[in-house]
This record gives C-alpha cells, sequence and structure tokens, in this order.
C-alpha cells in the first residue's frame, strides 16, 4: 500500500512540473536514486579490449556509495558517462543532483548532453552555466549566465533539462537560466557525463510523457541512404611507441576493414561510379592502410565487390588520399595516391618516413588495375619533399587552350598547389601554388569559364570558412593576386570538403559550380550542397544532404543530372546516397 502511494505522489508531482494534464501519463526511470547506481538503467558501451585494445583497463561508471551519495571515482580511464538506457518522447524532465569540489573536477567539469543538440555544463571557475554546441548535428542556441551558487562550493545543487511541447528549458538549482525552441515531437536521449571529474551524486532520473529504448537521432536526408563501406570496428594493429603494429592473426579480408574512410568518387565514360577509399587497419592516420573501390554500373543502385587496388603488394606501408581521375578523351581512369613507407607516426605526418606519390590506371572501365608506379619527382614544386594528393577526385579541363589537360590538387608545405598531365597521364608536372599563409591543409579544384582553375582549401588559420583562390593558364601559373579569399558563404567544420563544376552557362541560363561540406562551422555533421551561378563569388543555394555526421566525401554527376554522394558517418563506414540536382538559376533570395 504505501510503495503504492508514494509512486502516486510522484507521478502527480512530475505531471505538474511537466505541464502534463494527464498524470497516468508519465514513466520515469532513475540511473542513480538516492546515492545507489542502477546498472540497468544505463545504456552500457561495448569495452571490450578483445575487440578493441583501446578499451584496455577502461570500467564504466565505476564509483561507491558514501552517506547516501554515489562517489564517483578518480581514475584513469574511468568511462563515466551515466547514460540511460531509455530516451524521453513528449513532455519531459532530466534532472542531477550532485556536488563537486575544485579537488574533484580534475580540470573539467560535468555536464548534461542532450544527444546530437548540445551540452549543458560550467565554466573552469564553475561560476557560470553555458551551452556549448561544438560538433552536434542539430545545435541549440548557445547561452551563458552566471550560476546562482559556485557549483564548486561542495554543496549539493541541480541542473536539469526539461521539455514542454516546442519549449527547452534549462535550469540550475531549480532556477531557469534558459528557454528556446524545440521540436515537440522527436526522441531526446539526454544523459549525464561526469567527464574525467569526480562528483558526488544524489540523483539521476529521467522522467516523461513516454520513454523509448530508441536512443538514435532520426536525421534527415535529401535522399534514400545506405552504407557503402560498413567497417567492423574491429582493429587489426594496436599504436605502441608511435608505430601501428599488426595485431597478431588479424589479416585484411576484402569487405572487412575495420575502418573505412577518406571517400574519393568519379563517373566514367560509361557513366560506371567508382568510390575509392582507404581501407584502414584501425582508426589511426598512419599504419596499414591500403587503397580500395566499390563499381557501380546503375547509378548506385547496385554496387559489386570491393576491389583492392594494391592487390596485397604494399602489406607494410600507408596508403591514402585517393585522388582518382578520369580522362574522357581516352577512358582511362587513374588512381593517384600518397604512399608512406613503414607505418610510423612522428610528429603529425612529419617528413621522418620516406614519401611517394603512387600511379595507376585502368583501362577496362575501373574493374582491373595496372601496376602501380611511383612518381614523386613529378609531383613535387621545387622546395617541397613530399605532397599530399586531394584527397577528392581530380578534374580534366574542357575548356580554352588547356582543354583536356588532367589537373590533381594537393598540398606541399608551404603552400597547396596542383600537378598537371598535358598528354594524357603519361608524365606530370608540378603546376601553380597559392598563398603560403598558414591556410595549407587538404584542397579540391574546378574549372573555371576560360580554363581557370579554382582551388577550395580545407581551413588552416583564420575564419571558420573554406579558403579558395584562383590559378590561371589551366592551373599552371601562379594564383592571381587578389583572388585570395575565405569564403563566406561557406563553412568549414574542420574537415576536407569537394567541388564540381555542374553545369556550363548555355541559352541565357548561368553555369553552376557544387561544393559540398558540413553545413555548420562546428564539426563535422549536417552535410550540405551549396551552389554557385557566378564562378564561385557567391553560393546563395543550398540543401542539406545528411542532418547528422558528415566528415569527408565527394560528390560526382550522374547521366541524368541527379547528385551522387559519399560521405564518412563516424571514421568508420561511408554512406552513400543519390538526390536531386540544383535549381538552373539562383533562387530569389540567398539561402540562410
Amino acid at each position: 500500500m504505501t510503495s503504492t502511494i508514494t509512486k502516486t505522489i510522484f507521478i502527480l508531482a512530475a505531471a505538474a512540473c511537466l505541464g502534463i494534464s494527464r498524470a497516468d501519463a508519465v514513466e520515469e526511470t532513475c540511473i542513480i536514486r538516492e546515492g545507489r547506481l542502477i546498472k540497468e538503467a544505463l545504456d552500457w558501451p561495448d569495452m571490450d579490449p578483445v575487440k578493441n585494445p583501446f578499451w584496455t583497463g577502461w570500467v564504466h561508471c565505476a564509483g561507491e556509495t558514501v552517506d547516501g551519495l554515489f562517489v564517483v571515482e578518480k581514475r584513469d580511464k574511468n568511462h563515466s558517462r551515466f547514460m540511460g538506457a531509455k530516451s524521453a518522447l513528449g513532455d519531459c524532465e532530466f534532472k542531477v543532483v550532485f556536488s563537486c569540489t575544485r579537488a574533484d573536477s580534475n580540470n573539467s567539469t560535468p555536464n548534461i548532453t542532450i544527444a546530437d543538440r548540445g551540452r549543458l555544463r560550467f565554466s573552469g571557475d564553475g561560476g557560470r552555466i553555458w551551452m556549448e554546441t561544438r560538433k552536434t548535428a542539430l545545435p541549440l542556441k548557445t547561452f551563458e549566465t552566471p550560476c546562482p551558487a559556485n557549483v564548486y562550493d561542495g554543496d549539493l545543487h541541480s541542473m536539469a533539462v526539461r521539455r514542454v511541447g516546442s519549449k527547452i528549458s534549462f535550469y540550475y538549482d531549480d532556477q531557469q537560466v534558459n528557454e528556446q525552441e524545440i521540436d515537440p515531437d522527436v526522441n531526446l536521449h539526454i544523459w549525464f557525463d561526469a567527464f574525467r571529474s569526480a562528483p558526488k551524486i544524489k540523483s539521476i532520473k529521467l522522467s516523461a510523457d513516454g520513454l523509448s529504448d530508441k536512443l538514435e537521432t532520426d536525421f534527415k536526408s535529401a535522399g534514400p541512404v545506405i552504407t557503402l563501406f560498413d567497417g567492423t570496428g574491429k582493429p587489426g594493429e594496436i599504436l605502441a611507441n608511435e608505430r601501428a603494429t599488426r595485431i597478431p592473426g588479424r589479416k585484411y579480408e576484402p569487405g572487412k576493414s575495420p575502418v573505412y574512410r577518406i571517400p574519393a568518387m568519379v563517373v566514367t565514360i560509361q557513366g560506371t561510379l567508382i568510390v575509392f577509399c582507404e581501407a584502414r587497419a584501425s582508426k589511426y592516420d598512419w599504419g596499414h592502410i591500403r587503397i580500395v573501390a566499390k563499381r557501380s554500373e546503375d547509378d548506385g543502385r547496385t554496387w559489386g565487390t570491393e576491389i583492392d587496388l594494391s592487390k596485397g603488394r604494399f602489406p607494410d606501408n600507408c596508403i591514402g588520399n585517393p585522388a582518382p581521375v578520369v580522362d574522357r578523351q581516352t577512358g582511362r581512369i587513374y588512381s593517384i595516391c600518397h604512399f608512406r613507407t613503414g607505418t610510423g607516426h612522428a610528429d603529425n605526418y612529419a617528413i621522418q618516413n620516406p614519401r611517394n606519390v603512387l600511379v595507376q590506371y585502368s583501362d577496362d572501365d575501373g574493374k582491373t588495375w595496372s601496376e602501380p608506379k611511383f612518381l614523386i619527382k613529378q609531383f613535387l614544386r621545387e622546395g617541397c619533399d613530399h605532397m599530399m594528393t586531394g584527397p577528392v577526385h581530380g578534374i580534366q579541363l574542357t575548356q580554352g587552350k588547356y582543354k583536356g589537360r588532367l589537373v590533381i590538387p594537393g598540398v606541399g608545405p608551404p603552400s597547396n598547389y596542383v600537378v598537371y598531365s598535358d598528354d594524357h597521364g603519361k608524365t606530370w608536372q608540378a603546376g601553380g601554388s597559392g598563398p603560403a599563409n598558414g591556410t595549407v591543409n587538404e584542397s579540391t579544384a574546378v574549372e573555371l569559364l576560360g580554363g581557370d582553375v579554382m582551388v577550395n582549401v580545407r581551413r588552416g588559420q583564420g575564419p571558420l570558412n573554406r579558403y579558395s583562390f584562383i590559378l590561371p593558364n589551366g592551373g599552371s601559373g601562379e594564383y592571381r593576386k587578389g583572388s585570395e579569399r575565405y569564403v563566406p558563404d561557406l563553412p568549414d567544420g574542420g574537415t576536407q570538403g569537394t567541388t564540381l563544376r555542374y553545369s556550363w552557362p548555355d541559352d541565357g541560363k548561368p553555369g553552376i559550380i557544387l561544393y559540398a561540406g558540413p553545413g555548420l562551422p562546428t564539426g563535422r555533421v549536417r552535410g550540405t550542397l551549396f551552389a554557385s551561378y557566378d564562378e564561385g563569388k557567391t553560393w546563395p543555394w543550398k540543401k542539406v544532404i545528411y542532418e547528422g555526421g558528415y566528415g569527408y566525401s565527394d560528390i560526382a554527376k550522374l547521366p541524368d543530372g541527379r547528385i551522387a554522394c559519399v560521405f564518412e558517418l563516424n571514421k568508420q563506414d561511408l554512406l552513400f546516397t543519390v538526390f536531386g540536382g540544383p535549381p538552373a538559376t539562383p533562387p530569389a533570395e540567398p539561402a540562410k
């Protein structure tokens, strides 16, 4: 009888708190109640060190109950994210009651995370509470405001997130610190993250109209999305002493790489789609990496089996940054990649391991590939000791004096530059370069009217926007002074991007250039297609490709005018989608 009364009192109180008229509609789940951890309420991560050596020595939400408080164990490798096994539907509240001191903080602060939307956290001095949205796909509005009481004073405090209808509100010690709009219909996965600190927690509770087993966010996309390369997540190597070492017994198998990353894509003269990417033995940018590809002869509806371009010839080296290009006059397809001997890592791509450029080609529409050639001397500018290709498709010029030229973008410190061939890939030579002003990074190239080449660069230093400059004379001339700029319409989410010539001016309609990359400057999220109708000066039209995770990517124009896109989801899998192209003329008002 007592239990029934207690439950009824809670339901009525929660209903009043949430503004819900039907008390019996409220559900609750407690992760910590009166200082006791309820393990079955947690969503447990896969921390198997056999499957993934990264998790060796880790524990999940370790701690003990002391005087009615759950004291988070202060140790390295404590994965202290109190993620619930339920998400919230409708009106809801997630509330944490806890205490912490400066000694507990370990130079970090606990936070409430709303998956894919933001983190409610504290300033370093504990005197302010603020909303962080870095790397979130559907970011809330940021805010920062003083705390009514300092979070590090050792007293019990509470922080809460509450959604009622289309409003989401944030509270500290039951005082509202912010309110803003949110979709009332989506499920919200909310959790408390101790984040290397060691607070003492009295309670973590979620109450809602309804609780769901679904923890993922639904992301909208421009077209149906499939997983084209599905990483197993089971690494074949470990990192020790700055060197990637194979795990005995774990060998490369086609279609079963632990990680697939860094895609590039072309359409052949026969209309076949070919996607190239790195097949990695682990998550590391160095280590055992090879180039693989898949082909589709029906615009991406079905795909063939994985093709290993290296054919096992370089089992202990790093091959990456694919930059394929199609010679539309001969039909030959080139695969051009960066090559590094060995699997050591020294100062993030320092030139301590021998470097090269590996070139292969196919004359049968990408089914088989030639023996590799190493052509580093042809790809280096004077003063450069290495070149990182792309990573993205190369181009063939179609306008003016240099029609037929093959152009590959890349970077060789201290500047971005291109390499080109005027004899259908028999020989290559370094072309023009951009400014050496700290913007050196991965690049993509597109042809402009008259045969000039515009290079679009991932930002190095500077604003959170893409950087571009123009190389005259088909890319062989040095950059045109005054053309270099940060592009205000194109955000840079800290990753590679891709440009594509979609059309040329025709019948009174402007030509169109496309750019694809993250649509927010805060991270690798919300992949967006942008269109320029004035040769890259402005980008007034845009379409969201995929709202969720969106890292390295490439796009291609299909014969029917639709756009194919391949992109990284999570630094493990590559997704693929096809959707309609841009309008023939710019919108009346620029995109917001």
